[in-house]
């Protein structure tokens, strides 16, 4: 195993009902779930996977579905700076998709390579009526885009020894997951094709909050299958095919990194 180490940093959140990320589970439960970047690195090379949410997607405190939200270019490099982590010196940044939430503060890394599923450009370039009603992309970030050094890719690579793409379509058409080879074994960071872990394992009956407290969650009944959908898969076929490609590679919960899961907010792996 390579000797990765991955630090999930938090650069905002969002309040929401928690029956909006795990359909028809937990109707009563409104939860800060954390808009997560990791920070990846082996000593030398420095990779970030995702970059937050705008401030622009954040009006009068209010984020995606008109929830209280928190975030923004500000809140990131304070975030940052806490972690000891210089945007401008990072190597890579990977896209898990390039939905406004991941791609809001693409601006902060400058001198990075840039990555993401050349099916995802083409939704950010042209998204469909649905996605414009809902805000999904943000359009701003095309001209940051152009102006960088972008690499479009197409499917599944080995991006550097021990960290590898995988293509996992269903949340978007691009929707990408990455896997990080560590000492400890290898972790999967989800993007947003299994936002929490009850996402990817439908059993889960307990959560930690972003405020440290453990709370109980309804489980899924069997009628459920081995995974629960959110209330935004563009796709459900190519999502459920997704998911079972996952969980064949992460079939151990604490190795996957889903990217609203308030449980590993602020957590080191590997």
């Amino acid at each position: 195993m390579a000797n990765w180490t991955i630090k999930a940093i938090p650069l905002g959140a969002n309040y929401v009902i928690k029956s909006a990320i795990t359909v028809g589970l937990d109707d009563d439960k409104q939860i800060w779930f954390p808009y997560l970047c990791f920070y990846i690195t082996n000593g030398s090379t420095q990779i970030m996977v995702d970059t937050g949410i705008s401030e622009n997607y954040i009006v009068d405190g209010k984020a995606w579905g008109g929830f209280p939200g928190k975030g923004g270019t500000e809140y990131a490099l304070k975030e940052l700076d806490q972690e000891g982590i210089n945007s401008k010196s990072i190597d890579i940044v990977l896209y898990t998709h390039l939905h406004n939430d991941h791609t809001g503060c693409a601006h902060l890394f400058e001198k990075a390579v840039h990555i993401f599923q050349w099916d995802e450009w083409s939704e950010l370039m042209d998204p469909l009526p649905s996605m414009r009603l809902r805000r999904d992309y943000d359009t701003n970030v095309i001209p940051v885009f152009e102006k960088m050094d972008c690499s479009k890719i197409d499917g599944d690579m080995e991006l550097l020894p021990g960290i590898n793409i995988y293509k996992t379509p269903g949340h978007t058409a691009g929707s990408m997951c990455i896997s990080v080879d560590t000492a400890k074994g290898r972790y999967f960071l989800t993007g947003d094709t299994a936002h929490l872990w009850q996402n990817l394992y439908s059993h889960c009956s307990e959560m930690t909050t972003l405020e440290g407290e453990k709370i109980s969650i309804t489980s899924a009944p069997e009628t459920y299958g081995m995974f629960v959908p959110s209330s935004l898969v563009y796709n459900h076929y190519t999502w459920y095919r997704s998911m079972y490609r996952l969980r064949t590679m992460c079939p151990e919960m604490e190795f996957a990194l889903p990217g609203h899961e308030p449980t590993i907010s602020g957590k080191t792996f590997g």
